[in-house]
């Protein structure tokens, strides 16, 4: 096999995870007896769908429906297989498909996936929507397979699963997936990828050596990059990371991206694998902490384009240094290190009328959370609509006072504090919702004046206590006070208008 380096690192794995535990899926473990019964009847009650569903799959095609079956077996406790003469391998039934183990065989990986035999003669692979993971080395070395359809319900792909599938150009990552495995996908023709939120983790190996990959965006979700992961990945122009969630990128995840030119390792990056970049000839552009580039070892060898061949360190802002961006002015909160860098809001254009407090604001290269927004500089006289950033935790006493043409606010979905006189004297303000769960606080004569509210829309919050209220609603016109359904008893306790300030009507 012409990587056996490849293989030796998914064998490892493999044999790591047996070692760890027995590889048995979900279906197969020993269920008390109410599980059972609860089973049977889950069974019984689904039975006939999932028939129908699988003939479904089965008929997709009606060439394919015509296709002589070469073989067929179980691939899970209730998942079946079928392998037809054309080379349309079908996944049926419900439930995790097994993980299958290896040996090395000469140069080769063999592997126990029962259909391995027929490798070379597999071109198409569908696996029905009820099944919820890939097993380790399932479809390893299918090297004619072009096209896969994967579950939606497919929560894992395991190590090796698409590894070697040469001819692989394109896969659709199903929603639902939140790990892919050590070489998941190592050596296969793949093109782009664009993984969903759900994904965590990018395994070892995972995308090493698919040199026609041109380009990876990664959702905010995934934290971790593993060692190899895109290695060689010869093709690999450009690479999309969020700037604030990532904290690791493991040893030589983008050595020998000979195409790749640009990158910026985000301030969260807290680990940084040796000779992650090492050998990328094209990359002229690359971005890192000065603080992770003095402990990372020999991370941008033999990247020749680079500027006096070192990368630009990024500059830190510091606490309370003044900035503006766009419509809104700031000060720095907290220096931006690790991801962790936040400022607060103490300007707003004061000739705007739709305000969209953004999420984060960037300033000399660098992304900083907006947390706060502050007793504001400028008199909002012409604003209509206020949308608060979801990273807003709090906004300051009087922050938006005075603002005679307001009429909406809403968003807040971190919002823990809205401090007194908030929002007072706004004559023309209907609509208040937020969507925040940990709101902990409304000042006291918040909505004071504001004779056209009359509606509150707190409904998501479990937080709100007694003294998180007092007389937060004295001076207001709010007669309905709309909450979550489980909490309304709670809060008909602590919006009494002994406590609150006004005699308000609480409801779901």
């Amino acid at each position: 096999m012409k990587h056996l380096k490849v293989a030796s690192a998914l064998l490892a794995a493999v044999m790591c995870v047996s070692m760890v535990m027995t590889p048995v899926t979900a279906d197969e473990t020993q269920a008390p007896a109410e599980a059972e019964t609860a089973e049977v009847a889950e069974e019984n009650d689904t039975e006939e769908s999932e028939a129908v569903e699988d003939r479904a799959v089965e008929d997709e095609d009606s060439d394919e429906a015509a296709d002589a079956v070469l073989a067929k077996g179980k691939c899970g406790k209730k998942v079946k297989w079928t392998l037809s003469k054309k080379g349309v391998l079908k996944i049926t039934g419900k439930g995790a498909m097994k993980n299958y183990t290896g040996k090395i065989s000469g140069k080769d990986l063999v592997t126990t996936a029962p259909w391995f035999k027929y490798a070379a003669k597999i071109k198409k692979v569908t696996i029905s929507k009820k099944v919820t993971t890939v097993g380790n080395l399932a479809f390893f070395g299918c090297k004619n397979l072009t096209s896969v359809k994967l579950s939606k319900k497919t929560k894992s792909i395991g190590i090796g699963a698409f590894s070697m599938c040469v001819k692989l150009t394109g896969i659709s990552i199903p929603k639902k997936v939140t790990s892919i495995g050590t070489g998941a996908f190592s050596g296969a023709g793949l093109k782009s990828l664009t993984l969903p939120n759900s994904v965590k983790s990018i395994g070892n190996y995972a995308f090493e050596e698919c040199a026609s990959l041109k380009s990876v965006k990664l959702p905010v979700s995934v934290k971790t990059i593993g060692d190899y992961a895109f290695e060689g990945c010869t093709s690999l122009e450009t690479f999309n990371v969020s700037i604030a969630s990532l904290t690791k990128i493991g040893v030589r995840a983008f050595a020998k991206c000979t195409s790749l030119k640009s990158f910026k390792i985000p301030l969260s990056v807290v680990e940084l694998g040796g000779f992650a970049f090492e050998g990328c000839t094209a990359l002229e552009e690359a971005y890192i902490s000065a603080k992770l580039f003095a402990k990372s070892t020999g991370t941008f060898n033999g990247c020749d384009k680079l500027d006096s061949g070192k990368p630009t360190i990024y500059s830190y802002a510091d606490p309370g240094e003044e900035g503006s961006e766009g419509n809104f002015g700031f000060k720095v909160v907290y220096p931006e290190v690790n991801g962790n860098g936040t400022v607060a809001i103490t300007v707003i254009n004061p000739a705007a009328d739709k305000v969209v407090i953004p999420d984060v604001i960037v300033y000399k290269d660098v992304s900083y959370k907006v947390v706060r927004i502050d007793n504001l500089k400028y008199d909002l006289k012409y604003m209509k609509s206020l949308s608060i950033g979801n990273n807003v935790l709090t906004i300051a006493d009087g922050a938006f006072s005075n603002c005679p043409e307001l009429e909406t606010v809403t968003g807040g979905y971190r919002l823990t504090t809205i401090g007194s006189k908030a929002f007072e004297k706004c004559p023309k303000l209907k609509v208040f919702s937020i969507t925040s769960k940990s709101l902990k606080k409304i000042g006291a004569f918040a909505f004071s004046g504001d004779t056209a509210l009359t509606t509150l829309q707190i409904n998501k919050t479990t937080k709100l206590t007694k003294s998180g209220v007092k007389n937060s609603l004295k001076g207001s016109s709010v007669k309905t006070v709309k909450v979550k359904k489980s909490k309304v008893k709670k809060f008909k306790k602590i919006f009494k208008k002994k406590n609150s300030g006004k005699k308000v009507s609480v409801k779901k």
